[in-house]
């Protein structure tokens, strides 16, 4: 009995949560959602035009990218950089993909998706890394 005990407190957790990464993406596109939903709002009911929300939007996709690696970090308990980089490559793919779905009259350049995946992968890497701070 003793001996289960000292494998079960020394087993390593697996290499990589995909649960942990889906979870993280999932979030970063329920806050970006929810920030669109505010900010239409915003446009509706005050003098704001949507040309001046832009570049607010860009950075709340920023910070969402960060708080999903950030979620998909403390969901995975270890390799926090790893799953929050991860997080935020899948929430720009699939926002990628979304956008094309949803906008085939604006496609987005393929020389664009590589830098994006870049910044989203470092972005979900740094909140990957707070959340394991924390």
């Amino acid at each position: 009995m003793q001996g289960a005990d000292a494998r079960e407190r020394f087993r390593t957790p697996p290499p990589f949560h995909a649960r942990a990464v889906l979870v993280g993406a999932a979030v970063s596109l329920v806050l970006v959602v929810l920030a669109s939903g505010v900010l239409a709002l915003a446009v509706y009911f005050t003098a704001l035009n949507e040309y001046q929300l832009n570049a607010f939007l860009y950075y709340l996709g920023m910070l969402a990218t960060a708080a999903g690696g950030l979620v998909a970090a403390r969901a995975a308990d270890h390799k926090g950089w790893l799953h929050g980089g991860a997080a935020g490559l899948l929430y720009v793919l699939i926002g990628s993909a979304l956008g094309h779905w949803l906008f085939p009259a604006e496609p987005t350049p393929l020389a664009q998706l590589g830098p994006r995946m870049l910044l989203g992968f470092i972005l979900g890497a740094i909140g990957g890394a707070v959340g394991m701070l924390l």
